[in-house]
């Protein structure tokens, strides 16, 4: 579960092994954020008192960043996170 909001992401790094199934429970109670990695083409939106729930192939090991990619709130452009896919 990440929880998103003004500025951060909570936890603000993600650990998973190379190939796992990785299952994020997007939550917000402020404004509307965005739960962005750009390695895996992955762009969520999530509203405030809403829930968005998505799972994604953790294919490729590496460091990833993870960034709020809206542009409602000046302080959308400090959230910072990170996912990182130890490998095999």
């Amino acid at each position: 579960t990440v929880s998103a909001r003004k500025y951060a992401f909570v936890p603000p790094r993600i650990e998973v092994r190379q190939d796992d199934l990785v299952k994020i429970t997007l939550t917000t109670d402020d404004i509307p954020h965005s739960f962005t990695i750009d390695g895996y083409r992955i762009a969520k939106r999530v509203n405030p008192g809403q829930t968005v729930v998505f799972e994604f192939r953790a294919d490729e090991a590496g460091r990833f960043p993870v960034y709020c990619n809206l542009t409602i709130d000046e302080g959308c452009k400090a959230m910072r996170g990170e996912l990182i896919v130890r490998p095999r």
